[in-house]
């Protein structure tokens, strides 16, 4: 039976650490206004807690399995969010789940029509940063700016709200153009997530890549001692420079884009 979940239930059902429920835990204590909680209880024990992340430009959706051994299948808990009314998701629409790397090979999906694995980095050794960059804190009024330059970089589904939401910073040449791009999903004290990482086409090759991910890397320390990252682990050119940089992986997710079909 699939049950509505109040944020302040959720801590007494379990444990959540952040490293091992990354996804879950973000919208958990970080975003709990903007997600939609789901219980799936059992003969009175919680199988599953699943949330609807609001505000995407995509359907975001995550779980957490709670039951220690069985299969689990996901299709009532995404039917009781597609009936929420903040939940306007129609048959033949797509939407993304996220779950940790291991409960993805117990868990049954419906309509899956990819999956690739998200590698979850800690800085670990900071004193592998670059040195300071030339790189600046972009202003609230510079979102068109930085969604061009998402553009540029392949990020398409960038908004100008995100640099009003989220410190970003850019590299420019000394024409003042635009190179490199890179922010924050998670701006807290208890820990930040750098993402929206970037060089334009034309400016790669040069470095400016790295330096960027060094510079926000540095600006997020400044802010808590917990800085992380998300890659897909497809992209190992990516991680080969976060681990250069003093990133080491901490846990493994599944993301799988599925079609409401049914």
């Amino acid at each position: 039976m699939i049950l509505p979940l109040k944020y302040e239930q959720i801590s007494s059902l379990t444990p959540i650490t952040l490293e091992q429920s990354y996804i879950f835990y973000g919208n958990v204590h970080l975003r709990p206004e903007r997600s939609v909680f789901a219980a799936d209880v059992e003969d009175g024990e919680v199988r599953a807690v699943g949330a609807y992340l609001q505000g995407m430009p995509f359907h975001a959706f995550s779980l957490q399995l709670l039951a220690a051994e069985g299969e689990y299948d996901a299709t009532d808990m995404l039917n009781y969010f597609r009936q929420q009314p903040s939940v306007d998701m129609p048959e033949g629409q797509t939407g993304v789940f996220g779950l940790p790397q291991a409960a993805f090979e117990r868990v049954k999906i419906p309509g899956i029509r990819a999956q690739r694995t998200l590698q979850l980095m800690k800085l670990v050794a900071p004193d592998r940063l670059l040195a300071p960059g030339s790189s600046r804190l972009l202003a609230p009024s510079e979102g068109q700016l930085a969604v061009a330059l998402a553009g540029q970089v392949g990020m398409i589904s960038f908004r100008a709200e995100e640099v009003e939401e989220m410190p970003h910073i850019a590299l420019f040449s000394e024409k003042d153009e635009p190179m490199a791009l890179a922010g924050f999903h998670v701006y807290d004290d208890a820990f930040v997530e750098i993402g929206n990482i970037g060089t334009s086409e034309k400016h790669r090759k040069k470095g400016l890549g790295t330096q960027i991910a060094s510079d926000i890397s540095r600006m997020g320390l400044e802010k808590s001692p917990n800085v992380y990252l998300m890659v897909f682990a497809d992209n190992p050119a990516a991680i080969r420079v976060y681990e250069k940089l003093g990133y080491e992986t901490v846990s493994r997710y599944a993301f799988i884009e599925f079609e409401f079909a049914w």
